[in-house]
């Protein structure tokens, strides 16, 4: 399962396959607020539909020598930065996340050693290396087939990474270098011809693949502790699902998806914002014994042979009684986007937050010392509330990689080889008229009929930015009348 419909290639011209799902309410959706939305806003979009020059893709070693001449030297600052989890307030004794700082590998030890209670006594560089020595060993002895050996997982979609590289330097000669140097590419509509037949909402459903297995076994247990490393390992094992190169379509605003996994449990996602975009979805459990919703917007841009993507929103765990765990976010570098082998990394931290008891489990993405950058290790600990006397107490240790396996002190809570919980969501066959698979790009596409989805592409994303000019001139006007 973890070499497989994750990183198949996606054929284009081949007919995409019939999903079967059950209908059900999207009511329950989350949605952001209008002050999230109006920070989140960044400006207008710059179109790039058609190329020019020929249809033809050149051959790879052309597509890599141009790109080569194109680049200038940047660095991942350029790029804006991203949420790293729910927001805590200032007097929580958590850590706060360095953010694009994870980039310098000095000193990765020093975001435990500001942990309370975390286990570096005296000799401390010491006990650093013999806990980075006893990770390796087990990283290697558990890792997935397409981990580099560096960290990260290498892309094998070789035809879409040739296709994808080659529009990206046709479109520097019309846009200009400024895409290649921390322009945020939301802002850029990219041809078709470097799309996969899927889109955003489609690929959003396959990443809840170990939610039903992990987050069923936190609602059936009481004790608060386990429940938190269950989610915490959901959330860890789900990372490796994320791999994928060849850019989906993006959602229009209101569409929707529905689908159910083996256990009944039902997910549902829409579109709440075309621009920037914003993906809402309600997570619910067979009998409704938990929830997860919340929304999530991104950035991305590229850097000097690499793209880094930057996540912010907002993910919560419900399993009632006030049960509720917050869900951080990292952020995700793409390495040799324009020549050489594709590896994408996870980094930065996550923190896991259950609020009623008090409790945090924090990691640390690629913690350095001679250790792959899919690497983490972090602590769970029982915190005060913020303002309250007391120290945190250490719980646990938390180690393991995103790409094999995750201990909570010794013992294994995911293993990428052995564990059975990963399920497929299965899609309605009668769905929403605002479903994803009603669209005519996406479908023309999916026929091999790239011309035809073009410009369905081009209509569709045109009638987009038409309403939200209409909305623009309603609110203007609304905001101008005298309230009565």
């Amino acid at each position: 399962a973890a070499t497989g419909l994750y990183f198949r290639p996606l054929p284009v011209a081949k007919a995409w396959r019939n999903w079967d799902s059950s209908l059900h309410d999207l009511a329950l959706v989350k949605r952001p607020t209008q002050q999230q939305m109006r920070s989140l806003d960044n400006g207008g979009d710059v179109v790039v539909d058609h190329l020019v020059g020929t249809s033809t893709t050149p051959d790879d070693v052309d597509i890599e020598g141009e790109l080569k001449t194109l680049m200038v030297q940047d660095s991942d600052e350029a790029c804006p930065s991203g949420s790293n989890g729910a927001a805590h307030d200032q007097g929580d004794i958590l850590p706060t996340s360095p953010g694009l700082e994870a980039k310098d590998k000095t000193g990765y030890f020093s975001f435990l050693k500001k942990l309370p209670s975390w286990p570096l006594k005296k000799n401390g560089s010491q006990k650093e290396e013999e806990i980075a020595k006893k990770l390796t060993a087990k990283i290697r002895s558990c890792r997935h087939a397409l981990a580099h050996p560096d960290g990260g997982i290498k892309n094998v979609d070789f035809e879409g990474i040739r296709i994808s590289r080659s529009v990206v330097s046709e479109i520097v000669k019309q846009v200009g270098k400024s895409i290649l140097t921390g322009k945020n590419l939301l802002a850029v509509t990219f041809p078709v011809r470097c799309c996969q037949p899927r889109t955003i909402l489609e690929c959003a459903a396959y990443q809840f693949c170990f939610c039903s297995h992990f987050l069923g076994r936190a609602a059936a247990t009481a004790d608060p502790v386990e429940r938190l490393k269950l989610v915490t390992s959901c959330f860890v094992a789900c990372l490796h699902t994320t791999n994928q190169f060849v850019k989906p379509f993006n959602p229009t605003l209101g569409e929707t998806l529905q689908a159910h996994f083996p256990d009944g449990a039902k997910i549902f996602l829409e579109q709440t914002s075309h621009h920037p975009p914003v993906t809402s979805w309600n997570f619910v459990g067979p009998e409704s014994k938990y929830t997860y919703y919340g929304w999530s917007t991104y950035s991305a841009c590229f850097g000097y042979n690499k793209l880094m993507v930057h996540q912010k929103g907002l993910r919560v765990c419900d399993f009632g009684g006030g049960n509720v765990i917050e869900v951080g976010f990292g952020w995700d570098r793409y390495n040799n986007v324009y020549w050489g082998e594709v590896v994408q990394e996870v980094l930065g931290e996550y923190h896991f937050r259950d609020v009623l008891h008090g409790l945090v489990c924090s990691i640390r993405l690629d913690p350095g010392s001679g250790l792959p950058s899919d690497a983490f290790m972090g602590t769970l600990m029982r915190v005060p509330p913020a303002g309250a006397a007391g120290d945190p107490e250490l719980i646990c240790s938390v180690d393991g990689s995103w790409l094999g396996f995750l201990d909570f002190d010794g013992v294994r809570y995911w293993d990428v080889n052995s564990d059975p919980g990963m399920a497929e969501p299965v899609f309605t066959p009668d769905p929403l008229l605002s479903d994803s698979r009603f669209r005519t790009d996406r479908n023309a596409l999916a026929e091999g009929k790239v011309d035809l989805a073009q410009s369905e592409k081009t209509r569709i994303e045109e009638a987009q930015r038409r309403d939200r000019r209409l909305r623009a001139e309603w609110a203007k006007r609304c905001s101008a009348e005298t309230p009565i």
